[in-house]
């Protein structure tokens, strides 16, 4: 019978310290983070894995408040899956529910 060769054995030269990379956060840190802004909000929804309009949002404008899903943006306005045209410049809140 014909001798088949050995396997290959990963050597781990690395030392293994997996659990002494640790940060502590105590519960009065003084960092603040910044909710993001309208633009920001608009590029995180539509880079989002998946389609936007399956994304569903509330959208707090000066006088009304849509709640609908997106479907494209441009540089002064978005459209809404009603068929709703919003300028960029009259929203003040977007919520991802």
């Amino acid at each position: 019978m014909k001798k088949l060769p050995e396997l290959y054995k990963n050597l781990n030269s690395k030392p293994i310290d997996n659990n002494k990379k640790v940060y502590y956060a105590k519960e009065s840190d003084d960092r603040t983070f910044q909710t993001p802004t309208i633009t920001e909000e608009l590029d995180n929804i539509f880079q989002s894995l998946g389609y936007s309009y399956n994304i569903p949002v509330e959208i707090k404008t000066k006088t009304d408040v849509y709640h609908t899903s997106l479907v494209t943006k441009t540089k002064e306005n978005v459209l809404t899956i009603d068929n709703q045209i919003i300028p960029i410049k009259d929203i003040v809140q977007i919520i991802r529910k």
